[in-house]
């Protein structure tokens, strides 16, 4: 920004510093090239934006202080008395002449055209023809001892109505830029959040990218946000029960213990058939879901620093199966779910499977299983 503020300065010295709508205009060039800068560069970020935005109005507004100031101190010059008595000489002449300074005429500004860094060019104020003319001096009459005489009086500064509206639009638009990115932050650090919206304790399910799953974030209101998995639920299967896991000829089921604790880490090599691993249900547990609609649960969790899609079907016996099932899950546990309907309420004699591939994009990638819980329907 150091880079602006001396095109600026520049543009000031080089052009009728002492109007206040020459000085808008660099002002205002300056607005432009920052913006066509911004936009060259490809920064998009309302954070960035209004940053810069708002350095440059605290340049514009100390710049523009500083010469009014200069203004200021210039435009009193000292009050002169004129001796008009009979005695005066040419002496006291050749004074006042010297008294009385009048402003040199000024030429026309010339343009100019400062780099500003970062890409800032094209900076250049407007030229204006011509000066306003000064005002004349007022000569009033003033009596002492030597006679009676005259005196000059400088005339008043004129007020700049223009320069105080654009100091008001200058200090309006840098509070807009700050209220704009303090809405902007607090939108985004979720400070307006409720305390519930803020727990992350409690994974939410993924959006399942088959019409016939189960919505996973209607099933999760089943477990309470509190309660977690309440004893109405049924564990159908833990890593310990290694004896009701069989892989398929391309695919590994693998035991694990560390500080994730204990879980089954399921490896299919295929989508197909043959990356399937079987995890066996017990009749017992069949038989309460025959002829009802219940809930099933996958606690699960993928490898670090990856993500993957699994796949689940069902194969309960004489009920049938329960379609097929995707979900998507990443590196933190989280819990799967979704619904199984069964007509039939003749209960099976014997055990079902339900067959899950940790991949069914065939790249390989692993799932951990932490547990199987099945919610009987009503």
């Amino acid at each position: 920004m150091s880079g602006l503020e001396t095109a600026i300065r520049h543009a000031l010295e080089r052009s009728d510093r002492t109007n206040s709508e020459t000085r808008a205009r660099i002002y205002q060039s300056a607005r432009n090239a920052l913006e066509a800068g911004l936009r060259k560069q490809d920064v998009h970020d309302p954070n960035v934006i209004a940053q810069q935005r708002h350095r440059l109005e605290a340049i514009i507004h100390a710049i523009e202080v500083e010469e009014r100031a200069a203004l200021k101190a210039a435009s009193v010059p000292p009050p002169v008395s004129i001796d008009t008595g009979s005695g005066r000489s040419n002496a006291a002449s050749a004074e006042l002449d010297d008294g009385i300074h009048m402003p040199p005429e000024r030429g026309p500004a010339e343009g100019v055209s400062p780099v500003v860094d970062g890409g800032l060019a094209g900076l250049r104020p407007e030229r204006r023809e011509a000066s306003r003319a000064p005002e004349a001096a007022a000569v009033e009459p003033v009596s002492g001892k030597r006679g009676r005489g005259v005196k000059v009086v400088p005339p008043k500064p004129r007020r700049r109505k223009r320069g105080s509206f654009l100091s008001f639009v200058m200090v309006v638009t840098t509070l807009v830029a700050a209220f704009g990115t303090a809405a902007w932050w607090v939108q985004t650090s979720g400070l307006l959040k409720s305390a519930a919206e803020r727990d992350t304790s409690v994974a939410n399910p993924p959006s399942t990218v088959q019409s016939e799953d189960f919505d996973g974030a209607e099933g999760l209101k089943t477990l309470g946000s509190e309660s977690g998995f309440s004893g109405d639920w049924v564990e159908v299967f833990k890593p310990a029960d290694q004896a009701n896991v069989t892989a398929g000829n391309r695919a590994s089921a693998d035991p694990v213990s560390d500080e994730n604790g204990q879980r089954l880490r399921i490896t299919s090599a295929t989508a197909d058939a043959d990356g399937n691993v079987l995890i066996e249900i017990p009749a017992s547990v069949l038989g309460q879901i025959s002829g009802k609609t219940s809930t099933v649960a996958l606690s699960v969790q993928s490898d670090a620093g990856k993500q993957t899609q699994f796949a689940v079907e069902c194969d309960f016996s004489s009920l049938g199966d329960c379609g097929r099932h995707r979900f998507t899950v990443n590196e933190e546990k989280s819990d799967m779910l979704f619904k199984v309907t069964f007509d039939r309420s003749l209960a099976p004699s014997a055990p079902g499977h339900m067959l899950i591939n940790s991949d069914v994009t065939g790249a390989g990638n692993s799932l951990s299983l932490f547990a199987v819980r099945i919610l009987p329907g009503q």
